[in-house]
Order: structure tokens, then sequence, then C-alpha cells
């Protein structure tokens, strides 16, 4: 197996940093937020609940239904990268 270069073995670590960077802002410190945010605005802590299991039901059927479709526009129209580009972010 061949060593990976500078520039390789950079990206490599970039990535996995903010990997977990995302991971945690979203299982630990957004929930957290959402939390508070909604108990301060007077809605029960149940009912927060709730409306936090609903958008994430909702966000992932949206993905469900529109990843192969983005996915197939991107393959044949050539939009990869411009699709790229909003991932980079």
């Amino acid at each position: 197996m061949k060593k990976m270069s500078v520039p390789e073995r950079s990206w490599a670590f970039y990535d996995w940093a903010n990997s977990a960077y995302s991971i945690v802002v979203v299982t630990a410190i957004f929930p957290l937020l959402f939390k508070s945010s909604a108990t301060n605005a007077g809605i029960a802590a149940s009912t927060s609940t709730a409306y936090w299991g609903y958008a994430n039901s909702l966000a992932a059927l949206l993905i469900a239904i529109l990843a192969p479709l983005l996915g197939t526009l991107a393959d044949f129209k050539g939009f990869k990268k411009r699709f790229l580009f909003f991932s980079c972010r």
C-alpha cells in the first residue's frame, strides 16, 4: 500500500474532524438548544420532543424522495460539480 501524500493526509484529517464536529452538533448540542428554546416559548417538553421527531422524520422522508432524483439529474446532466459545491460548505 502506498503512502498518502501530504494533501491526501491533510484532507483525511480535515474530513475526520469535520465529521466529528457535525455529529456532535447534530446529536448532542442542537437538540438541547431546540428543547431549551421550545421551553422558553412555553411549549411542553413532551410536545417539543414530538416536534423534534416530526421534523427529523419529515427531513428523512424528503431526503429519501429527492436523493435518487437529484443523483440521476447530476449524473445525466453533468451537474456533479454544482451539486458538490453545496455539500462542501
